[in-house]
């Protein structure tokens, strides 16, 4: 991270690099810039704006992603040997149980997988994002620098995303001519493929906003208007009710001292969203209960792909059909006796627990709470202790509470290069680092960065 310092009560101390105040001119450390080229090649991609008009979206694709694979590749190797070289300690702190066990446990699944190439690809893949998920906090050159390219990366998201809106509606705006969804017309989803994935990734700009705002006033509350009105212009009311709530409850725990009292707030709605939804097929007494509720009790199409995903996770319940190799493969949409209209197109559960376990066994689904709920609350807590960075824990407690609540509804966790599973990893990664390590407030941009150690 930049210039991270050592602690004598800690392990080690410290990461991160910027220059302080808004300037057109102010100074950006090469390796700022690589940070800034992670999370654009993330959100933009290499195909914003798709057309989804165009025939060609609706065919299973897993092999026309090569030049996106490379470049994650060569990114994840050039910031792991860019945070090697200055924070190795912050890398090594990752070699924990919990991470190791949850992505052993990946490795496993491939072997054993009934697709293990398609399941091994995805793997390889998952291992390019996971790197630079572990690095993004690493690589800005201090807390200033980290501030002001956030701030810099979500107004270009912003700014792309309304010039898409007002001068490209065609390939900005969902139209009842899109072959996939024509029923979305109207909604917002900017330079991505999806209503959903625009609403998510405004969230975080949103989140990225009201950090900024502490120390870039102006720049801070344009960031979070503009995407407040871009997720109510989605139409994603999923995403804007746990929007919302993600900002009531962050705020409300950041005021709780009592660990149990605080776990109880976080997690009920995590609970909650999954019975709701979820909990809705599975127990015929909460289909009742939601059905009472001013909402979708199908949850917009969702209750059939549970409905038919959950008896396949009693299958093969200890490892799973194979890391990432049910939905979406040439098995499941040319081969399966089950199939039904929409199973011929999902390409996920609408839920990221109950994907966990189709790809990798219930032991799977409680690797992951482990590594990416249980740790991170754990990291949570103690960053607060320490005192250090509440507003920037606070920003990595909203993306990441905000992700758990929305995977009720959506799948994200080990989607290759989808947005909101690389921000989800920055976040993760970033609350452990800021769990153990005290970082730089501001470097001397004339120097290199400090070693971890220094």
């Amino acid at each position: 991270m930049p210039g991270v310092e050592h602690q004598n009560s800690g392990p080690a101390a410290n990461a991160m690099g910027v220059i302080g105040t808004f300037s057109l001119g102010a100074p950006i450390s090469a390796r700022g810039l690589f940070f800034f080229a992670i999370l654009a090649l993330t959100c933009i991609s290499l195909s914003p704006f798709p057309d989804l008009g165009d025939a060609r979206l609706l065919e299973l694709g897993d092999g026309n992603e090569t030049v996106t694979y490379f470049l994650f590749f060569v990114f994840a190797v050039i910031a792991t040997i860019i945070a090697w070289r200055s924070d190795w300690p912050a890398l090594k702190s990752l070699f924990i149980p919990s991470y190791l066990g949850m992505f052993g446990w990946v490795g496993v699944t491939c072997v054993i997988s009934q697709d293990p190439l398609t399941s091994s690809k995805r793997a390889v893949m998952l291992v390019f994002v996971v790197l630079c998920g572990a690095t993004l906090f690493l690589l800005p050159r201090d807390r200033d620098e980290l501030t002001r390219l956030l701030s810099w990366f979500a107004l270009l998201i912003i700014g792309l995303s309304y010039f898409g809106v007002f001068f490209m509606p065609e390939y900005s705006i969902h139209q009842a001519t899109d072959l996939g969804e024509p029923q979305l017309a109207g909604d917002w989803r900017g330079l991505f493929g999806h209503k959903n994935m625009a609403s998510a990734v405004f969230s975080f700009l949103a989140f990225i906003g009201l950090f900024v705002r502490k120390e870039r006033a102006a720049e801070g509350w344009i960031i979070f208007v503009l995407s407040v009105v871009f997720i109510i212009a989605s139409g994603g009311k999923s995403s804007t009710a746990i929007f919302l709530a993600t900002i009531v409850i962050s705020y409300v725990a950041a005021r709780i001292f009592n660990f149990a009292l605080w776990a109880l707030l976080v997690g009920a709605p995590l609970v909650g969203l999954n019975l709701l939804g979820i909990g809705s097929v599975l127990w015929p007494s909460l289909t009742s209960i939601t059905s009472t509720l001013p909402l979708d009790s199908s949850f917009t199409g969702r209750a059939d792909v549970w409905a038919y995903a959950l008896p396949r996770t009693t299958e093969t319940p200890i490892f799973g059909h194979g890391f990432l190799a049910f939905w979406n493969t040439a098995a499941m949409l040319y081969g399966a006796e089950q199939n039904t209209e929409w199973a011929s197109t999902a390409s996920h559960a609408h839920n990221a627990y109950l994907d966990a376990v189709l790809s990798m066994g219930f032991p799977g689904l409680l690797l992951f709470l482990a590594a990416f709920v249980v740790q991170p609350a754990l990291d949570i807590r103690r960053a607060l202790a320490r005192g250090e960075e509440p507003e920037l824990t606070l920003m990595f407690q909203q993306a990441w509470m905000f992700t758990l609540y929305l995977s009720a509804f959506e799948s994200f966790f080990f989607n290759r290069a989808h947005p909101n599973w690389v921000t989800f990893l920055f976040a993760v990664f970033s609350l452990h680092y800021l769990a153990r390590f005290k970082i730089t407030r501001s470097a001397d941009a004339r120097s290199p960065p400090r070693s971890w150690m220094a």
